[in-house]
């Protein structure tokens, strides 16, 4: 890597920032700043500017009306540019900040898992904002909270909410060698079969041929197949397999809940269920207030905001039921396991990190976008 691309990632724009509740010498106000890494820049730019902008509304929401008279939050953002080298070096600095009590990031799985061991080593807990893949919180690291439902779990809870509706009947979970959605497929497939279903998953290599999977799969005639992944792989052969005679229903897991799907493949997919961690924030009357107040001082809510804002509210709590609200303390506090409530919803989690209540969400796949159907657990949350 050059060394001016390095030097470059690693540099942090810095917010008033600290840890503790107390004055300063002079009566000065303190500080509780929230490290932020995520790419700034590059192609995932955008996405991590949307977490990035979350942390920042709730840090906002947060001084402007329940701050302690002594203590205010503040962000600091370090730009990872998806590289798992630049995020190892932005942990080591953001260590360096001793107003620094806890981390928001990264935004994928392969960058994460090469900065864990730093995360860990300097006790920072690390609020995992986007990430599904099984293994950010399987590698027993005690300082990981997962907000997203991982991807093991939604393939479970689907087949739990979704299969009692038929018969015993033949389902089979599709998914592409090497891409998201295997681990989803594993899931859906060991929940059918318990719940005796005829199931199977098919993995198709990285590089398949469209027409000869389809004719292969339609030939078995299932009744039902769960499409998992993403809707630029798979949305494609949903239609071919349409093509290739396959008349049952589709359902889809996260990769497609997407505006691509309506736009491309709604009349493929009609009626399809789309299931997505994301919950129907309008449905949800506890939130209204900060909602509005998100949406008209940061503009139009994303996932990616929304969950950038639900770990900032998260290591907020945290630091309000420190004693000392240092970066141990706050890790210390949440790895109590707690309950917290969230733009997102209630979150208490599991040893592992995981939320101890895990949900997906339903969506009915339509020409004019999503219609929600339900969630996988039911919630007083959402109406």
């Amino acid at each position: 890597m050059r060394r001016r691309a390095f030097l470059a990632g690693s540099a942090a724009a810095l917010a008033p920032s600290i840890a503790s509740a107390q004055l300063l010498p002079g009566g000065q106000l303190r500080q509780a700043t929230i490290g932020v890494s995520v790419p700034m820049s590059g192609q995932f730019a955008d996405y991590g500017k949307e977490v990035a902008k979350g942390v920042a509304a709730a840090i906002d929401e947060t001084n402007r009306f329940n701050a302690p008279l002594t203590l205010a939050f503040g962000i600091r953002t370090f730009d990872d540019q998806n590289s798992g080298a630049i995020a190892t070096a932005n942990v080591s600095i953001a260590a360096a900040d001793p107003s620094i009590v806890a981390m928001v990031g990264n935004l994928t799985a392969d960058v994460t898992l090469q900065a864990l061991p730093q995360y860990a080593n300097a006790n920072f807990a690390l609020m995992i904002p986007t990430i599904t893949a099984d293994a950010v919180t399987a590698r027993g690291y005690r300082n990981v909270f997962r907000l997203p439902t991982k991807d093991s779990t939604e393939g479970v809870l689907f087949a739990r909410t979704i299969l009692p509706r038929h018969k015993t009947m033949s389902v089979i979970a599709v998914a592409v060698d090497g891409d998201y959605g295997g681990e989803v497929a594993n899931g859906f497939v060991n929940q059918a079969k318990s719940d005796k279903h005829d199931a199977d998953a098919v993995i198709l290599p990285a590089k398949f041929d469209p027409g000869a999977a389809a004719e292969a799969l339609v030939k078995r005639k299932p009744d039902y197949i769960f499409l998992c992944g993403k809707v630029d792989r798979l949305g494609p052969f949903a239609q071919t397999l349409r093509t290739a005679g396959y008349k049952g229903d589709f359902g889809a897991s996260d990769g497609f809940y997407t505006q691509t799907t309506i736009d491309k493949y709604a009349s493929t997919l009609e009626g399809a269920v789309v299931a997505s961690p994301f919950p129907p924030l309008d449905k949800a009357p506890s939130i209204f207030q900060l909602f509005n107040d998100f949406e008209h001082y940061a503009g139009s809510i994303t996932a990616f905001s929304a969950y950038g804002y639900a770990a900032a509210q998260l290591i907020i709590a945290a630091v309000r039921r420190s004693t000392t609200p240092t970066r141990f303390s706050v890790l210390t506090t949440l790895q109590q396991n707690g309950t917290y409530n969230t733009i997102l919803g209630q979150y208490s989690f599991t040893f592992t990190g995981d939320a101890a209540v895990p949900n997906i969400y339903l969506y009915s796949a339509k020409s004019d976008g999503f219609a929600f159907v339900k969630a996988a657990v039911p919630t007083g949350f959402i109406v």
